[in-house]
């Protein structure tokens, strides 16, 4: 899907279905803008890429709230196990 990020243009997001939750963003991508790489010395298109990791690893922990699954918060992690 067409999507917007502050240092690529064009970018698209990657979408899943998720038979519960529905469409989840998984990553997403595009080529970074010149006033980006160009302060770099590089003068050619460059892509940007990253997957969403986190989203996955939420669905495998049944962890909802995605500020849990970077929490400091250690009865938490104790607590959380992987149904896999």
């Amino acid at each position: 899907l067409p999507a917007y990020f502050p240092f690529t243009e064009p970018s698209v997001e990657l979408h899943v279905r998720h038979p519960r939750l529905g469409w989840m963003e998984l990553g997403g991508a595009g080529l970074f803008r010149p006033e980006v790489t160009v302060p770099l010395g590089v003068g050619v298109p460059v892509i940007a890429w990253g997957l969403g990791l986190d989203r996955m690893a939420m669905v495998a922990l049944g962890i909802h709230d995605i500020r849990d699954l970077f929490s400091a918060d250690l009865e938490l992690i104790r607590t959380t196990r992987s149904p896999l």
